[in-house]
């Protein structure tokens, strides 16, 4: 028996612990030597089987804002994630200092985990809910001063079925004719002004500005007397309060980027080295480094089989019917996944 060999078995041997309660290995599944000379189970050959506690258990080796915070909770048979924001009231008016220091709890949406989501997929679905939550906050910071009031025409609580009956009311370009100087006198973020710094045309059909944000003690740090530059296609109102809030968002979505932790790990920050991460995939799923045998390709195949299959939404055969029908589609090339479904 070869050295690999021995060291698979004495890994998977039934007699030691696996490291975690909630995945386990398949039956013949593969080692692979990493270039740091580790030997790992690639986690497509791990079985999961998630509870409230195990999701828990993820949770709490994540790092990130002490104002945002990933929960779990269980309904019944479903295990979800929310997201606790304790945030300023972003509505509030004529608000003093000691107001502005008092918050709200909140609650973002729920994010369904099923039983046997990968754990990667686990940390990567409480990385995209605090991204979500971030955005819904900078959204609602944006307000637009009109003649007496002041609006947030970006934040998500706009009536959209009532906007889709009366699109008239909204999609006017009455407003494209203003100064940019002028639009940017109306904005608000975070409580403060912003200053228009520069704006040059780069070419006939891209136009760069670059704006300074005034806001000194936001809870979103990363805004504090921050400069973001960000391109527009035309020179219009709408255009760039379109193109600004993009770039806020964008510059939140990089905040989550670099300090969001998992066992200290920043895995989506910049400083992390894309071309080093498809060599670790390669190393970890080209089949001349995995060296499957008959058997673990039996039970790799009856795994993805598994997964795959129960992710067809219960109940909407006949929808999905329809959606292949509109495209040409008789059946699917995979249509073996879903034996009786469709």
């Amino acid at each position: 028996m070869s050295d690999n060999n021995s060291y698979l078995q004495s890994l998977l041997s039934n007699e030691q612990k696996w490291q975690h309660s909630y995945e386990q290995p398949i039956s013949y599944a593969p080692v692979v030597q990493l270039a740091n000379n580790s030997w790992v189970v690639p986690q497509h050959f791990l079985r999961y089987k998630h509870t409230l506690n195990s999701v828990n258990e993820v949770l709490d080796s994540i790092e990130f804002s002490t104002h945002f915070r990933v929960l779990a909770a269980q309904k019944g048979d479903e295990i979800y994630l929310q997201v606790a924001v304790l945030s300023p009231d972003n509505y509030q008016k004529g608000v003093s200092q000691s107001d502005i220091k008092a918050k709200k709890l909140l609650f973002g949406r729920r994010w369904i985990v099923e039983e046997n989501l990968p754990t990667s997929e686990l940390i990567q679905t409480a990385f995209l809910a605090l991204k979500v939550a971030r955005e819904h906050e900078v959204r609602e910071l944006f307000q637009y001063k009109h003649a007496n009031h002041v609006s947030t025409p970006f934040n998500n609580h706009h009536d959209l079925p009532l906007m889709a009956q009366n699109p008239e009311l909204i999609n006017s370009d009455c407003n494209d004719t203003q100064a940019i100087a002028d639009v940017v006198k109306r904005i608000v973020f975070a409580g403060k002004e912003i200053v228009l710094k520069s704006q040059n045309m780069i070419t006939a059909e891209q136009y760069l500005y670059t704006v300074e944000l005034l806001c000194q003690d936001s809870q979103l740090t990363e805004f504090n007397q921050k400069t973001i530059a960000f391109l527009t296609s035309d020179q219009t109102a709408n255009s760039f309060l379109h193109a600004l809030i993009a770039a806020l968002v964008n510059a939140s979505n990089e905040y989550v980027n670099e300090q969001f932790k998992y066992q200290g790990f920043a895995r989506f920050s910049k400083h992390v080295t894309a071309e080093q991460i498809g060599a670790l995939s390669i190393a970890m799923r080209s089949p001349s480094a995995i060296g499957l045998c008959s058997l673990g390709k039996q039970h790799a195949n009856q795994l993805n089989f598994e997964i795959d299959s129960g992710r067809a939404p219960e109940g909407c055969g006949q929808a999905i019917g329809g959606f292949l029908a509109a495209h040409g589609i008789e059946q699917p090339e995979n249509a073996h996944l879903y034996p009786g479904y469709l």
